[in-house]
């Protein structure tokens, strides 16, 4: 497994898109392997020699980051890798196909947008439009200021982005970066709370959670969560605590949760925001 399956001469008599897919379907068996406590960590650092050498017989050199240290660097590394091949293939993953909704209750016109509490959403690569659409409507429904987004997250430019919004994406305020960390520790140089929703040690309930008057609610990779190094940029953590056996939910249906508790609790304090937010 931990060796690509073809040899250079194999993979180079296919198709472009077909190299890209089979290095691809090879990258997500070890991916499952290492989500699944299967592979051994001397096997990983062969994968990523072999991976190096596979990329390097189709001239696909890429963006290649030093040997990862522990089982969480690596989760990230090998997804990261898994969907810049896939992104190759021109096939994109499949996602449930919306049907256009009734919309019922909306406003007339649309002016510039004005939030209702000092909260903003980070999102670290986000892999689902749908996701990302999603937690955009909510922005809106719950008042937020505006999202931060890694460039690897899609934003208003993707048509499934756009389409799950609702025509949200039109006037809420984003911004993509490639300094998520950076970004982060400015916005907490302004007064903002860096608050990371995962499940770490000694994390807090959003029930039980002292929220501040500013913050960041930042949300993670739909598969292995925020990364390390946006983790070092948090000052603090909070959960949603589970009542069944999975530790837990959908990352938009998580938002919706986090973003409607703190808009209730700062709901008394929405008129004097709006006096400051002329």
């Amino acid at each position: 497994m931990d060796h690509f399956p073809f040899t250079k001469k194999k993979l180079l008599s296919l198709p472009r898109a077909r190299q890209h897919k089979w290095i691809a379907n090879w990258l997500r068996e070890i991916y499952i392997n290492l989500i699944t406590q299967k592979i051994s960590d001397t096997s990983l650092k062969q994968v990523y020699l072999n991976l190096a050498q596979v990329r390097s017989w189709i001239d696909f050199p890429g963006p290649m980051s030093e040997t990862p240290d522990n089982r969480k660097q690596w989760i990230e590394y090998i997804s990261n890798t898994f969907h810049e091949h896939q992104q190759e293939t021109g096939i994109g993953l499949a996602e449930h196909a919306l049907l256009p909704k009734v919309l019922t209750g909306d406003k007339s016109s649309y002016h510039s947008w004005i939030p209702k509490i000092s909260y903003r959403v980070a999102l670290e690569n986000l892999r689902s439009a749908f996701n990302v659409g999603s937690i955009i409507r909510l922005i809106d429904a719950t008042g937020f200021e505006s999202a931060l987004l890694t460039s690897k997250t899609p934003g208003p430019e993707n048509r499934q982005v756009t389409k799950t919004a609702m025509g949200a994406a039109d006037w809420i305020p984003l911004q993509k970066t490639d300094q998520m960390p950076t970004e982060l520790l400015n916005l907490k140089a302004d007064g903002y709370r860096i608050i990371g929703i995962e499940t770490v040690a000694n994390c807090a309930s959003y029930m039980s959670y002292p929220w501040p008057q500013q913050g960041v609610v930042v949300l993670g990779n739909e598969e292995y969560g925020i990364s390390e190094s946006v983790l070092q940029a948090c000052d603090d953590f909070v959960h949603i605590p589970m009542a069944g056996q999975k530790n837990s939910i959908n990352v938009a249906n998580a938002f919706a949760v986090i973003a409607f508790h703190i808009w209730s609790l700062k709901s008394n304090s929405i008129a004097s925001f709006q006096a400051n937010h002329p």
